[in-house]
């Protein structure tokens, strides 16, 4: 699958050598602080990354590696994949989108540019007709990402993969002009 790439990232589709930069970003309590449980133990960092791998195998996308585009330098993840579970007025073959940066990322706009390319992707080359997100109430750098993509506040919460319960919001597929 050939890479995304906005002016200054490289969104490569997510590989057996990200294994390392998942591990050390899950073991991270200031990226993990907002991702349900915490930190995540080594066995499970490598489940989620095998699940990774065979979503990409299955669907055809998924994980993306954040790349810097001039020096490749990894500064994050950007997820898509189809909705895990059922929310309350949200059709089920929605995608869901998500994303993780490096804290020396942090504060750059990398995490908008990166969504804002797989929102992209979502639409034109996946199909999706409508994108979610799902993020906890005291996230504001996440609930400012997603002001900035224009998603709206879905009526209901929903439990995240953790349990906890998060704020969901929407973006549907724009229509398309008949000019």
């Amino acid at each position: 699958m050939e890479p995304l790439t906005t002016p200054r990232l490289l969104l490569e589709s997510w590989r057996e050598r990200h294994a390392a930069d998942l591990f050390r970003m899950s073991s991270d309590e200031k990226v993990m602080r907002h991702i349900g449980q915490g930190v995540w133990d080594p066995e499970y960092a490598a489940q989620r990354h095998a699940a990774a791998l065979d979503h990409w195998a299955q669907h055809g996308f998924g994980w993306r590696a954040i790349l810097d585009r001039i020096d490749r330098t990894f500064l994050g993840l950007a997820a898509l994949g189809w909705l895990r579970d059922a929310i309350p007025g949200i059709d089920r073959l929605a995608v869901e989108i998500g994303w993780w940066t490096e804290p020396h990322a942090w504060g750059r706009g990398i995490a908008t540019e990166a969504a804002t390319a797989l929102i992209d992707d979502a639409f034109r080359r996946v199909g999706a007709d409508l994108v979610v997100a799902r993020c906890t109430p005291d996230n504001l750098a996440s609930r400012r990402i997603i002001g900035k993509l224009a998603m709206t506040r879905h009526p209901h919460d929903a439990p995240s993969l953790y349990g906890d319960l998060v704020q969901i919001y929407t973006l549907a597929r724009p229509a398309v002009s008949s000019d």
